[in-house]
């Protein structure tokens, strides 16, 4: 089976979401070159209920409103969208085209996998990097009581 195919759609949106907007002008210009992209909602900004767990009890709420720009296209009539927070209307539109490409099953998604992965690999990269800087910071508030237990 292709590996494209085994990805899931969120682990997908989370690479797309936040890799380099090269990368998405590379995957969407590839689709657009071999079809026609019809827009179907062209990039507009929303407002959108943000939900959260709560970190105790478990339980879904509402944290509040986000904003929002989510695209709509079609591809050989089959349907993508983009989603990104913030207002970032050109990443929204090549977010849809990826995803109706994909959707559509168009020939050139066959080689995006390795080039989906290696993003994936240097966005982990960087996540570590990032977490091990702050790790590195990080301060250690000892208790009044904890420090007089020491003495």
């Amino acid at each position: 089976m292709d590996p494209i195919a085994e990805m899931n759609k969120r682990r997908l949106s989370k690479i797309l979401v936040n890799c380099d907007m090269a990368l998405l002008k590379k995957l969407s210009g590839q689709a657009e070159a071999l079809e026609k992209i019809r827009i179907e909602r062209a990039p507009q900004t929303s407002l959108v209920m943000m939900k959260t767990r709560d970190s105790v009890s478990m339980q879904p709420f509402y944290m509040g409103e986000v904003l929002v720009t989510e695209c709509a296209v079609s591809v050989r009539n089959t349907f993508g969208i983009g989603v990104v927070i913030g207002e970032q209307p050109e990443r929204a539109y090549r977010i849809a085209v990826i995803d109706a490409a994909l959707n559509a099953g168009l020939p050139a998604v066959k080689d995006w996998s390795p080039v989906l992965e290696a993003a994936e690999k240097r966005m982990t990269g960087q996540r570590k990097l990032e977490h091990a800087r702050a790790s590195a910071s990080k301060v250690n508030f000892d208790t009044m009581g904890e420090f007089h237990d020491q003495r």
